[in-house]
């Protein structure tokens, strides 16, 4: 498989990286092209033999290919896309351009081809993402092994509807800030309650962090998690009552669905 990175940026340098260092592709399969010098010099970097390709624009970077990962920013899709045009009509797309819908896609590059729309987050940057992929009616059983193999190097791949990605973009791809606030909220009490910020957001953080593994690993639900940790008369419950009794969940349900308003939103913009 060859495969060509339209914007070798954070994103899709990260993705070049976990490919690399899962020996799922080798450097010599893998071209990479974008305008900006520094994204050239870190994709290159990449691969201490330094057999990286390097193209000096999207339509000279996906000759050959067999897979197209579009990784640019959604503001330069319209710039992008028809020097993509060009490819070989059995290439397989896949755009992590945020609001660029299948439909869009696929005006751009021809109504035949195998595309997928992506929403990654960026915790696949440490390996730890969570990637979202919705195909169009062109994809096969293969090209979704293809895509959860490129991914996967990046943490867990799901399959979804392209409606869902919505969803998606507010849970898993604006979810890190939302995750993010509430560590940095959650360590400043712990500091006003005498434990000094610098301990106090590691412990947040590796709190957090445990709880997801734990849920992860033994199959528990959250609310058989909660029971586990809850003592009657016991701190937790102190806390839990506070949480529950609070508008906390309304607000959370309101953060989610103002993200995947907004999602929709730019999807029609």
């Amino acid at each position: 498989m060859k495969l060509s990175v339209i914007g070798t940026g954070k994103m899709g340098g990260a993705i070049v990286k976990g490919l690399l260092d899962h020996h799922i592709l080798a450097a010599r399969n893998i071209t990479g092209t974008d305008a900006s010098a520094d994204a050239r010099r870190a994709f290159l970097a990449l691969a201490a033999d330094g057999q990286l390709g390097w193209a000096d624009s999207a339509a000279a970077a996906v000759n050959n290919a067999g897979v197209v990962l579009i990784a640019v920013k959604p503001q330069n899709m319209g710039e992008v896309l028809p020097q993509l045009a060009a490819a070989a009509g059995d290439t397989l797309f896949i755009s992590i351009a945020a609001g660029i819908t299948l439909a869009r896609l696929s005006a751009a590059l021809g109504a035949r081809r195998p595309i997928f729309r992506v929403m990654p987050n960026t915790p696949l940057m440490v390996g730890e993402g969570v990637t979202a992929g919705a195909g169009n009616e062109h994809v096969t059983a293969a090209h979704h092994d293809i895509l959860r193999k490129i991914f996967g190097v990046t943490g867990q791949v799901f399959t979804v509807s392209e409606p869902q990605l919505d969803a998606v973009t507010a849970l898993s791809g604006s979810g890190p800030a939302f995750f993010a606030l509430l560590a940095d909220w959650f360590a400043k009490a712990a500091d006003r309650e005498g434990l000094p910020l610098a301990l106090a957001l590691p412990m947040a953080l590796q709190t957090m962090r445990g709880t997801a593994a734990l849920l992860t690993v033994s199959g528990m639900t959250p609310e058989q998690l909660i029971a586990q940790v809850s003592s009657k008369g016991g701190t937790t419950v102190a806390g839990l009552e506070v949480m529950r009794n609070s508008d906390l969940a309304e607000v959370l349900t309101a953060t989610v669905s103002a993200a995947a308003t907004r999602s929709r939103a730019l999807a029609k913009a």
